[in-house]
């Protein structure tokens, strides 16, 4: 058992140095996205996940300490000196010290102050030459000594293989329940525990039960209960003495008291909730045990044995505290790495789209302005006759109703007449002005929507992160500018500039050098009648003609200047945004080619190790294929997966772990679909080929064959087309999470065993915003845009239509017109040309228009997925309603309809 026990503590801490480590260095990538990634504050802010590292971390260096409590020091000796296999503790002592037990090369026995100070004293135990057990006097705790105030403690040094790990075994002193919490809280910080209660009587007492509450509130762990047989039981050792019984009859006592000890506490156990009552008397406690080992994402129950299973039961038990522990750290430090990555992605997006959607929106900001200028300095040049009659019909309306041109006007408190005539003035031109606008407006109104709709949210979101625009006109200033000129007689708001208003200013100038028959020297009272004709004389000598000349001319000069305006604030604006665009698109590859991989390969270290803990490493039974990038092979059941079959791929160097890190991640996150191959997991084998270079296992599902097999074993047509169905589902699903395949064809294309396809290997899919341009593929089912580097999801539809040209050849050899070419160079600039596949004699025309159109050499010329599988739905259904029961490939009976041979 001890051997067993410090493999698993040697496990534990070998898998902590591993979280170590993937911690470390994602602190570091961490470090260098805040240093030298240039990207918004709240992406940053985002990612800044330092404070739970901080806390991760701490929990992976702890120390892993064996708490021993019990109802007594007498219990606790017992499970003490069972466990270390030598007497190493006094029976029968009590009010005991602070007691650590550690390795070390030669045992030895110190007094120690908070673990760190050694207080040199005399200890009884320094007397003897070779002790075997503690004197009980080096134990025994003074009654003057405050156990919350620096109480010493001992310290037992120890070569013993179960605390050579660094492992320690703890004995908290003895002590009142008021005293418990706080004593406990001073050695329970940075160590992992693992608390076991010890009982050597048939019952807990009422403060036994005291004291377990209290430490159940300190420690949020499992409890492992153990029964240990008293020593002090002299009915029972006189028993086990007598020479009457054989050794199988002591052995029968030996159990039945063991057993009876063990009933009755689980009862009082079940009672308090403490361990589940459930229990089989045809199973062991250790079977029991074994039941709950497994289930280490959720809590573990307290568990219950007795010493004499405990060679069994107490490995178990360890086992599952470390592995439960070590799992929690690594799923949450792998939560953390899945977090980065999304967000990493997502900002990727965001970039891409700001790359694409940018320039669009300047031109299209260009055009809706220049459709503005166009049509206002056409208002303004060639409408000259409607605003011309715009202005007369306003003036005739004033001249026959000028009583309502002084509604609301007061001149009580006016004394001068001359003021008077300001005023009343500036009256009928206010009346004038108002009512010439609210027809120009109507006459220009959709140019107002226009900008206050789509054009000012471009305009406002070019300009959002421009911080060079202080000091210089904005692009929507100037856009403003324009709106103004054209409804410059707008009075709905106090501020709104007037053309016609600057102009009415001129004219008012002008009206007020006129003689006026009134303006006599003589005291003229301004009554209503006075103020009539005022009104009346005002409009008289108003002329529509040279208003309209006065207000095109200005108007056109308005607009022009502020057309320049724009166009000028236009340039600034594009060649700011250019320069962002740029550093955007460097941020984008840095986060693409660097950041992105970088914690990929984090989570999968984090989530392999998860997986192991959980699942074990698969045990491979043969090897079912090879290729590229690894070899498959069938194993036995892992995970709940049955069959089950792994790839083991061995980067060779940091660029293939990051491709395979990203492979994994975007696979492992694509939603379970019935045509999409779902990978189970992953496990790093770092012994692969005797430990030069680890391996990294991926788990599916297994498949029985591969679509290269299958067309070369021979499949029905009906068959042949239900999977070009499935296939295209599966594109179409891949593309609906956002991702692209890239690299459709035959072998990656897997069979079940009623020969339903579904898609595998993932290595080159991505997310579009996370591509690079990257050459990537099988040559034959390359699209000619790939070659590039400028390309889209259409890529896998153009893979569609080589793979389907195979599908309704029914075999696997090269298309004859790509068979001549020597090497993939020749190939591909013949497929830039515009060669293809052949048309073999026996395609049906429907299946061969759909190929044609799936490989067009110009993507946006290529169709849609969703239009591709209705076409191919109503090809198999009118091969399946015997339309057309002519097998591809080969001459089949006429109206024959067994589809399955």
């Amino acid at each position: 058992m001890l051997s067993e026990l410090q493999k698993e503590f040697k496990h534990y801490n070998k898998r902590c140095q591993n979280l170590q480590r993937i911690l470390k260095d994602t602190h570091t990538s961490l470090n260098d996205i805040n240093n030298l990634l240039q990207v918004g504050w709240e992406f940053k802010r985002e990612l800044s996940m330092y404070d739970a590292l901080e806390s991760l971390r701490q929990k992976v260096d702890r120390i892993p300490h064996l708490i021993i409590f019990g109802q007594t020091c007498h219990a606790k000796a017992l499970f003490i000196n069972l466990l270390l296999q030598q007497n190493i503790l006094p029976y029968n002592s009590s009010q005991w010290r602070h007691i650590t037990f550690k390795y070390g090369p030669i045992k030895s026995i110190h007094l120690t102050l908070g673990h760190e100070i050694e207080i040199v004293e005399e200890l009884k135990a320094h007397e003897e030459t070779s002790w075997v057990t503690i004197p009980e006097e080096d134990l025994r705790r003074e009654d003057r000594d405050n156990l919350l105030d620096h109480c010493p403690s001992i310290e037992v040094i120890l070569k013993h293989k179960l605390l050579k790990d660094n492992v320690k075994v703890m004995v908290p002193p003895d002590c009142h329940l008021d005293q418990l919490v706080e004593v406990l809280g001073r050695f329970s910080e940075n160590i992992l525990p693992v608390i076991i209660y010890s009982v050597s009587d048939d019952m807990l007492s009422d403060l036994n039960i005291q004291e377990i509450k209290k430490l159940k509130d300190v420690f949020l762990v499992p409890f492992l209960f153990v029964t240990v047989s008293n020593v002090d039981d002299h009915l029972y050792k006189y028993a086990l003495s007598t020479e009457s019984l054989t050794e199988s009859e002591k052995h029968l006592v030996e159990s039945q008291n063991s057993e009876s000890k063990l009933q009755s506490l689980r009862q009082q156990l079940s009672r308090l909730g403490y361990v589940n009552g459930e229990f089989d008397d045809e199973l062991s406690s250790n079977s029991v045990l074994r039941k709950k080992s497994f289930c280490l994402e959720c809590s573990l129950d307290n568990v219950l044995m007795s010493d004499k299973t405990i060679k069994k039961d107490f490995l178990l038990f360890i086992t599952d505290i470390l592995k439960s522990c070590i799992l929690q750290m690594a799923l949450s430090l792998s939560k953390i790495h899945d977090s980065c990555l999304r967000k990493f992605i997502l900002c990727a997006f965001d970039m891409a789209r700001e790359i694409q959607i940018t320039p669009k929106r300047i031109l299209y900001a260009q055009d809706v302005e220049l459709k503005m200028y166009t049509r206002l300095m056409k208002i303004a040049g060639e409408q000259q006759e409607e605003i011309n009659q715009i202005i007369h019909k306003t003036l005739q309306d004033m001249k026959s109703n000028v009583a309502e041109v002084l509604e609301g006007y007061d001149s009580s408190d006016i004394i001068s007449p001359k003021v008077a005539t300001m005023e009343i003035q500036q009256l009928v031109l206010k009346r004038l002005r108002s009512s010439v606008a609210t027809q120009i407006v109507q006459s220009v109104g959709c140019l107002q929507e226009s900008f206050t709709g789509t054009l000012q949210r471009c305009l406002e979101s070019l300009e959002r992160n421009c911080h060079d625009l202080e000091g210089n006109l904005s692009a929507s200033d100037a856009v403003k500018k324009i709106i103004h000129a054209a409804y410059d007689i707008d009075l709905k708001t106090p501020t709104s500039f007037s053309i016609v208003h600057t102009f009415m200013d001129r004219l008012r100038k002008l009206l007020g050098s006129f003689a006026s028959p009134w303006s006599s020297s003589g005291q003229i009272q301004c009554t209503l009648q006075w103020q009539l004709q005022v009104v009346a004389n005002m409009i008289d000598s108003l002329s529509a003609s040279k208003l309209v000349k006065t207000i095109s001319t200005q108007f056109q000069e308005h607009v022009k200047s502020s057309h320049e305006a724009f166009q000028a604030a236009m340039r600034n604006l594009e060649n700011q945004l250019s320069d962002q665009l740029e550093q955007t698109e460097e941020q984008r590859i840095a986060i693409r080619k660097r950041y992105a991989p970088r914690f990929a390969r984090l989570a999968l270290e984090s989530t392999s190790l998860c997986d192991l803990i959980k699942w074990g490493m698969p045990k491979q039974i043969r090897e079912i294929g090879r290729g590229q990038y690894g070899v498959v092979s069938s194993c036995e059941p892992w995970g709940k997966i049955n069959p089950c079959a792994f790839k083991s791929v061995v980067p060779p160097d940091d660029r293939h772990w990051n491709d395979l890190a990203m492979e994994f991640y975007y696979t492992r996150t694509i939603p379970e679909h019935a045509r999409i191959v779902t990978l189970r997991g992953s496990v790093i084998d770092y012994k692969y080929g005797g430990g030069g270079s680890p391996a990294v296992l991926l788990v599916m599902e297994r498949m029985t064959r591969d679509l290269y097999c299958g067309l070369k074993n021979g499949l029905s047509w009906p068959k042949r087309l239900r999977i070009a169905i499935d296939v295209i589902e599966g594109i179409r699903y891949l593309h609906s999470q956002g991702l692209v395949h890239r690299d459709i064809k035959l072998k990656n294309v897997l069979l079940d065993n009623d020969d339903r396809a579904k898609l595998t290997d993932f290595g080159f899919c991505i997310p579009e915003a996370m591509m690079s341009g990257s050459i990537v593929g099988t040559p034959v089912h390359m699209a000619p845009e790939l070659l590039s580097g400028r390309y889209d999801s259409s890529v896998d539809v153009y893979a569609f239509g080589i793979l389907f040209w195979y599908i309704c050849a029914g075999q696997v050899k090269l298309p004859t017109h790509f068979d001549q070419f020597q090497n993939k160079e020749q190939l591909w600039n013949s497929v830039r040309k515009g060669i293809r596949p052949e048309c073999l004699s026996h395609f049906d025309e429907a299946c061969w228009n759909l190929m044609e159109q799936c490989w067009a050499a110009e993507p946006s010329e290529r169709p849609l997925l969703g239009n591709v599988q209705p076409q191919l739905e109503q090809i198999y259904i009118s091969v399946k309603s015997g339309n057309d029961c002519i097998e591809i490939g080969q001459c089949v009976q006429e109206n024959c309809f067994n589809f399955n041979c």
